[in-house]
């Protein structure tokens, strides 16, 4: 229940991102709109902060949708018992979901996770260890309880 309860928290947190800059590329795309309607020279200069302005969320909107296209792309079926990707891993200090990076997130339910990708400096470290093997990183020593 965990598992799905985190993948579909991802997948919300990823839908949220998409649609909270798509709604703010289409209000700056009025605006700039609005602005070449108006073409005085005075708002030369607020159409080029609008226009890069524009081009920041319209920017950040399609990396989503490449980290929504990743996010979906990956295998999270049950049945994993090595770390690797789709895994939820379970640590004695932390939870780990192997995916895209996300950074800390918490379900509905309150339980708290890092949504973290193969990228993620932490990886190499657990990469393929199965339940009951220990791993260090940071100096710190944590165990794998739980792997899903």
């Amino acid at each position: 229940m965990l598992k799905i309860n985190v993948v579909n928290k991802c997948k919300n947190v990823i839908e949220e991102k998409i649609n909270r800059y798509k709604e703010r590329v289409q209000e700056l795309s009025e605006s700039l709109a609005d602005n070449d309607s108006s073409n005085d020279a005075e708002d030369d200069d607020g159409s080029g902060e609008l226009m890069a302005e524009f081009e920041r969320y319209n920017n950040l909107k399609d990396e989503h949708q490449k980290l929504k296209t990743a996010f979906e792309n990956i295998s999270y079926g049950s049945g994993k018992t090595i770390v690797s990707e789709g895994a939820l891993v379970t640590t004695n200090l932390n939870v780990f979901l192997i995916s895209v990076s996300l950074g800390e997130l918490v379900t509905d339910d309150g339980d708290k996770f890092y949504a973290i990708s193969t990228q993620a400096p932490i990886y190499p470290s657990i990469k393929g260890l199965k339940e009951g093997d220990s791993f260090t990183f940071n100096e710190v020593t944590r165990k794998i309880l739980k792997i899903s």
